[in-house]
């Protein structure tokens, strides 16, 4: 997976509201872990990854503020 991976549910058409009520099995779950975790991982070790942690820490921290 590369750095420069982004995803827009709008573009997708995908509501994440909608998946609520999905229910998958712990053995579903955990084979989706296995199989995302170590690009998630990477991508948060990468200069880019960091980045955008920074990014989304300052907005999170500006949202504090204002409730």
């Amino acid at each position: 997976m590369g750095d420069d991976v982004k995803i827009n549910y709008t573009e997708t058409n995908v509501n994440p509201d909608s998946l609520s009520g999905v229910l998958i099995s712990e053995d579903a779950a955990e084979s989706l872990v296995r199989c995302f975790l170590p690009d998630i991982v990477s991508f948060f070790e990468s200069e880019n990854g960091r980045k955008e942690f920074e990014a989304w820490d300052k907005d999170w921290d500006k949202l504090k503020e204002i409730e």
